[in-house]
């Protein structure tokens, strides 16, 4: 079997997370840490994603495809110069190709583009950002063994599978309240899955009406699982305390990597949502706030 990972990538400066923090339905350790500032830390993290590559305990062909999503009005010439020199690289298990475009659609937007020009030409796709790695070296052949023994499986997660809010259900006629997309989408699908979506909407699922982030998550992160699962196929289940994919940030750290929450940790998470949240209006328009955030 062949593979394509593809990893949605931008130049443009994330908003800084120090910590990984709970999220989801059920709750996870799934909002993760980021801090990528400028092209020269954005070409750091891409060349950690390179190293891990070159780790990984596999005999199957795995290219890895870099997909740059940017605005075309600001200046990323460092980072444009650095994807020009890998394009092509020899990796330990495939080769390294790049893809600067434009960014509508965001990361999901750079999914479809992608998956339309390396159509019909691998067998799965693995979908990934560059701020989250697979940090274990037999992750594969981890996923490759929930995609076989998962009846009708249409997409193995990464992180996990979850519930969402009542106004994404409501924007996107979604019934009722049970699991329907999965973290991020990353996670790993096929050729013939993505092929059949494709047909129907002539793409892949992304926002493409404007840049607003709810409507990304609606229509990219959300839709881009959900999809599958309007098909007929299930989504694939990672054993309990498992995650096949980590945040970047952390590992750089050396941090551990937690998937699901002990006792305190929802203490502290139920207090935020119950308490902390509902005075921060009054600790922002009292000058307070410093010490809200503590």
């Amino acid at each position: 079997m062949k593979f394509l990972k593809i990893v949605a990538s931008s130049f443009h400066p994330r908003t800084v997370r120090e910590k990984t923090t709970l999220t989801g339905n059920p709750l996870g350790f799934f909002a993760h840490s980021q801090n990528f500032t400028s092209q020269e830390e954005i070409i750091e993290l891409l060349k950690l994603n390179l190293d891990y590559e070159n780790n990984y305990l596999t005999d199957h062909e795995i290219d890895f495809l870099i997909v740059s999503s940017n605005s075309p009005d600001q200046d990323f010439e460092i980072g444009y110069e650095y994807l020009k020199k890998i394009n092509n690289k020899q990796l330990k298990n495939g080769k390294v190709y790049t893809l600067i475009r434009g960014n509508l659609g965001r990361q999901f937007g750079g999914y479809s583009e992608a998956f339309l020009k390396y159509k019909d030409q691998y067998d799965f796709y693995i979908f990934q950002e560059d701020d989250m790695i697979s940090h274990l070296p037999d992750y594969l052949e981890t996923a490759i063994n929930i995609w076989d023994r998962t009846k009708n499986c249409g997409f193995v997660p990464f992180i996990g599978a979850t519930k969402v809010r009542k106004s994404h259900r409501k924007a996107l006629n979604i019934k009722k309240n049970e699991v329907v997309s999965c973290h991020g989408a990353h996670g790993m699908t096929s050729n013939e899955i993505l092929s059949l979506i494709y047909s129907q909407n002539d793409s892949l699922p992304y926002n493409k009406k404007n840049n607003s982030f709810v409507d990304h998550l609606r229509y990219g992160e959300i839709m881009f699982t959900y999809s599958i699962l309007k098909l007929g196929y299930s989504f694939g289940e990672l054993p309990k305390d498992l995650l096949l994919i980590a945040p970047a940030y952390d590992l750089m750290r050396n941090l551990e990597i937690k998937k699901n929450p002990k006792f305190l940790d929802l203490v502290e998470y139920y207090f935020g949502e119950i308490v902390k949240k509902p005075l921060y209006p009054y600790f922002k328009a009292t000058g307070l706030l410093r010490f809200f955030k503590k």
